[in-house]
């Protein structure tokens, strides 16, 4: 658990080490992971980087300042907060 960069890992309730997993099972059904479908103020976006037509996609793309956490570490971060 120390060794994870962005502090994001966890204990389970079931006694193992887990991760945040964008709500994989979500994904597949192709629904939103469920921390976007219920944010009350819409400020979160999910999507495919590689698809330049994607929201996500076009909302980094659209000039506005982005971070991500500790790209220093080599993880190559996928979330990205914009400013």
């Amino acid at each position: 658990m120390a060794g994870c960069p962005y502090d994001a890992r966890y204990v389970h309730p079931d006694g193992y080490v887990d991760k945040c997993t964008f709500c994989a099972h979500r994904v597949r059904e192709g629904r939103d992971p469920a921390c976007v479908s219920t944010c009350p103020t819409f400020a979160m976006h999910f999507g495919d980087l590689d698809d330049p037509g994607s929201g996500v996609s076009r909302l980094l793309g659209s000039g506005r300042r982005v971070k991500t956490l500790n790209p220093e570490t080599g993880a190559g971060p996928n979330v990205h907060y914009l400013l």
